[in-house]
């Protein structure tokens, strides 16, 4: 467990997510993982995932997964919402061709196109299970029998450095991931708390136009559909209280 405790303690000297994101691939790639695809959401709305993502995973991959409309196909994306269990690529029983849908099989043959084959999906529960993170772990040159005996020999220590990345970034660094200014995440509060934005601009000494400019700037950046929806996205990654 030494390289958990390491890394662990290194995490915390992180100055911003970018600083751990960097410490994260660190580590990581000192135990053969090439690569790391980390995903963060809230379920505010049934069927809607939509992760804020952190890659070190081939950009040209990436891109062309969003490009196709191939990344939340992805049997694996799929798993990381569904699954609680950590799920290894070379358990094909998840990917089995008759049971995916066609853009599935692209986003599949998108996968074996660029060699991205090889590694563990980890998928994490928060807030009773309305919040979701997951990781992708790659370990290119690896095959799948050297890769699961990896996992099998070090599975509690990388699970320990997930665990610590995502607990550290939900903590001290949203902020920084989702880009909210105190002035929005402060309106945020006021509406969970159930004020109005007459009231929240009494409140804050502002007009209600600049109350709602705010909220507007927060319903963005959180990818919410409605101010409620923000709220509610909000709540659950730790942003605000009530």
């Amino acid at each position: 467990m030494r390289i958990f405790q390491d890394a662990a303690e290194d995490f915390r000297q992180a100055q911003s997510h970018d600083d751990l994101w960097h410490r994260l691939n660190r580590h990581l790639a000192g135990v053969g993982i090439t690569g790391v695809l980390y995903g963060l959401d809230a379920v505010t709305t049934p069927g809607q995932a939509d992760y804020r993502l952190l890659s070190s995973l081939n950009p040209e991959w990436l891109r062309e997964k969003f490009d196709r409309g191939l990344f939340y196909t992805d049997a694996y994306v799929d798993l990381s919402v569904t699954q609680t269990e950590p799920i290894l690529w070379s358990d094909t029983s998840h990917v089995a061709l008759q049971k995916l849908s066609p853009l599935a099989r692209q986003s599949l043959d998108l996968d074996y196109d660029y060699g991205v084959t090889t590694g563990v999906t980890f998928p994490i529960r928060f807030a009773n299970g309305l919040g979701f993170s997951s990781f992708g772990c790659h370990a290119a040159g690896m095959s799948w029998p050297e890769f699961d005996a990896l996992w099998a020999h070090g599975q509690a220590g990388l699970s320990g450095i997930l665990h610590a990345f995502d607990s550290l970034l939900r903590r001290d660094h949203l902020g920084g991931l989702y880009g909210l200014t105190t002035g929005e995440r402060d309106c945020l509060q006021w509406l969970a708390a159930g004020l109005l934005q007459k009231n929240i601009a009494d409140r804050m000494r502002l007009t209600e136009r600049q109350v709602g400019v705010r909220i507007s700037r927060a319903c963005a950046k959180l990818r919410a559909r409605t101010s409620t929806q923000a709220v509610a996205r909000a709540l659950v990654l730790g942003m605000i209280e009530v």
